[in-house]
């Protein structure tokens, strides 16, 4: 078996790996990575990019069809079929499992690689267009609603009043409005 180089620049591909009856048990065992990580020699530093998948829990759905459901991928039917027909656990390992950097795969007996995929992206909604004459023409903005004043300016205008107001109280009690 040769191992795989993966460049720190790839994203977006999934492997699925078989897994042997010892590496699962080892896996639902420890409750972590640590032994896939051992199997594949790297590191496993992004758990979430990882996906251990029981073969007994899929049903109807299939392994082809979490990674199409889940992934956004669509299996040739030759790779459906397979992927349908494996009795083992398998792996569905992210490129970012291994946190952007170069790595090299190893394969062994404990994880073997049946195949690589390339993540989906939905494609681009088709709008049909509206015939109506209500929708022909183009639309002008509306105009710009009418700026409010801000919380701060309407204090300090108010600020301003009440000295105007204080300085009035303190001019006609001190020195009041006399006549002459």
């Amino acid at each position: 078996m040769s191992d795989l180089s993966i460049s720190a620049t790839e994203h977006g591909k999934l492997r699925v790996f078989s897994l042997s009856p010892d590496l699962s048990a080892t896996l639902d065992h420890t409750g972590t990575l640590d032994a896939l990580g051992v199997a594949l020699g790297v590191e496993i530093t992004s758990p979430d990019d990882v996906q251990i998948v029981p073969a007994n829990t899929l049903g109807e759905l299939g392994l082809s069809g979490l990674v199409r459901e889940g992934y956004d991928i669509t299996p040739s039917f030759d790779d459906a079929a397979r992927l349908d027909g494996l009795d083992t656990d398998v792996a569905l390992v992210r490129s970012a499992a291994f946190g952007g950097g170069a790595v090299t795969l190893m394969q062994s007996a404990k994880a073997t690689l049946v195949a690589t995929f390339t993540e989906g992206k939905a494609p681009a909604p088709q709008f049909t267009p509206l015939e109506s004459d209500a929708a022909q023409g183009v639309l002008t903005p509306a105009a710009p609603p009418p700026t409010e004043r801000s919380l701060g300016a309407r204090l300090a205008l108010m600020a301003v009043v009440a000295m105007f107001i204080a300085a009035a109280v303190i001019y006609a009690y001190y020195i009041g409005f006399s006549d002459g």
